[in-house]
């Protein structure tokens, strides 16, 4: 099932997003997060040091942490065939 999410910390603005489908975009999580009015400030995917190859996860800042909160909420839909993994972060 989908894993539990870690405690929130105060006025979080960022998330981890995992389990993505090596096809997701900036363009593609933006999106996935203004569905529910979550607007991205910024995205940083994680790659593989040695290849290059993308991990299939990353970082997503929110301008607000009321944002941050709608997208936690997404935690376990589905994206590109695949239940997002998402967890608070600082």
């Amino acid at each position: 099932g989908i894993k539990a999410m870690s405690v929130k910390p105060e006025g979080c603005c960022k998330l981890f997003i995992g389990n993505l489908s090596y096809e997701i975009d900036d363009e593609g999580i933006t999106k996935f997060f203004m569905g529910v009015e979550a607007e991205v400030k910024s995205v940083r995917w994680l790659h593989h040091k040695d290849s290059g190859d993308f991990k299939g996860c990353g970082y997503v800042d929110f301008w607000k942490t009321e944002a941050c909160e709608k997208a936690a909420a997404l935690n376990g839909k589905t994206l590109i065939g695949r239940p997002i993994r998402i967890d608070w972060t600082d």
